[in-house]
């Protein structure tokens, strides 16, 4: 069965703050995400005029996103992300497909995060930034705090619990304003 363009560009646009929000899960710029989201809107026209068969949308359209976030990275020469990238682009695309959220929450969630991040202490959002932004292995960050991997590994998932209450409570309250 054939999906017209007209159908894939508005189940596109309907899914916009999902479909930014996994992109900038991948890329953590939201620039990047921005100019990544237009891209793949136009990969979804171009696909549909070709009469590609669409089964399953969302599993459909992260995979042209991720092909995106790819030649991104690899267009900014950014090693670094581009190894990352394979084994975390699936962790990131598994986690939206088994977590549809409403596209309002994926917008919210993000700039919860931000506001979150600013509310912990400074060792451990640094410890966040070292290894979520910077991309910094475990043994490295391990190193420089003079302890251990397993102690790194346990300080990382208590600042993610924490991170993941305080988004939590405001998005319960919604966003305590």
């Amino acid at each position: 069965m054939k999906t017209k363009t007209s159908e894939l560009l508005k189940m596109f646009l309907e899914q916009r703050e999902g479909l930014l929000g996994f992109i900038f899960a991948l890329t953590r710029d939201r620039e990047a995400a921005e100019d990544l989201f237009q891209e793949t809107g136009v990969a979804v026209v171009e696909e549909a005029n070709r009469g590609t068969e669409v089964r399953q949308f969302l599993p459909w359209v992260h995979e042209i996103i991720r092909r995106r976030v790819a030649d991104h990275f690899r267009k900014k020469s950014r090693r670094g992300a581009l190894e990352q990238s394979g084994a975390m682009d699936e962790v990131v695309s598994l986690a939206f497909c088994e977590n549809p959220s409403k596209p309002a929450e994926v917008h919210h969630s993000r700039e919860y995060l931000d506001e979150c991040l600013e509310e912990l202490p400074a060792s451990q959002r640094e410890l966040i930034e070292q290894r979520y932004r910077e991309q910094s292995p475990l043994r490295k960050i391990a190193a420089i705090a003079d302890s251990t991997e397993g102690s790194v590994k346990v300080l990382l998932w208590r600042a993610r619990r924490q991170l993941a209450r305080c988004i939590e409570g405001k998005m319960a309250s919604g966003g305590g304003e």
